[in-house]
């Protein structure tokens, strides 16, 4: 079953636990994503996708605010959702296993499907998260084959192009400009510029050539890039912020 509990963090009792109904079947009611705190128009929400839909709970009590079941127009009994949904650019990208990539506007109540979609992408991610500068929209598939999309319209600026090919699980990451992706099964971080032109800056390799080397997502901090690989765990950089 979907549901969704909020936990007290002192003792872990349980202070209110909600069922998400859904009619998907099979493999489909299956999540792996995380929860994503909004704020709109003085209203605070959860906002959560799996089983088909994408949900956003009033977090005091867990009461569903709004609905949009949109993420298997086909009723597929295998799409179990992955990536997680994002707030960009004032509205809430939930990926779906491929397609739909859904862009929704916030500030809907009950069913806002058909009144609150505000455009779609028929060539989305399944495991690696987009990412955004507010502008653009950066999606990078799991064989490395890169979109961009304007953030208003979910028209392409550029795409389909290629990384260097393998499996990527890990999410991109925006910092300085730049986008950073690591691939999982070959020792690899592509690094390219973000914009509304495509330009590969660098590939980096840490020389471990274990599979998999990193199902993980660079973190950054102060100037720090952090890659947790299967061995290691992996500073670059020099730190700026206070210590």
């Amino acid at each position: 079953p979907s549901y969704l509990p909020k936990m007290a963090a002192a003792t872990e009792n349980t202070i209110w636990r909600v069922e998400r109904p859904t009619t998907a079947v099979r493999e489909s009611p299956d999540a792996y994503t995380t929860p994503v705190w909004h704020e709109y128009d003085g209203r605070r929400e959860l906002v959560i996708t799996g089983g088909d839909a994408v949900t956003g709970h009033d977090p005091d009590t867990g009461k569903e605010l709004w609905r949009a079941n949109v993420m298997n127009p086909t009723n597929n009994g295998s799409y179990r959702i992955v990536a997680t949904t994002t707030i960009m650019g004032g509205l809430i990208v939930a990926p779906s296993r491929n397609n739909p990539l859904v862009a929704i506007r916030p500030g809907g109540a009950g069913d806002v499907g058909s009144t609150h979609v505000a455009w779609t992408f028929e060539r989305g991610p399944d495991v690696p998260t987009p990412v955004s500068d507010g502008t653009y929209v950066y999606v990078v598939n799991d064989n490395g084959v890169v979109y961009c999309l304007d953030i208003k319209t979910g028209s392409v600026v550029y795409g389909p192009v290629r990384l260097p090919p393998g499996t990527y699980s890990s999410s991109p990451v925006l910092a300085d400009g730049k986008i950073f992706v690591t691939m999982e099964n070959d020792d690899q971080t592509s690094v390219f510029r973000a914009g509304p032109e495509f330009e590969l800056l660098a590939t980096n390799t840490f020389g471990e050539g274990c599979s998999p080397y990193c199902l993980s997502s660079v973190a950054v901090s102060e100037g720090q890039l952090f890659f947790r690989s299967t061995k290691h765990l992996w500073v670059i950089g020099e730190r700026r912020g206070e210590r």
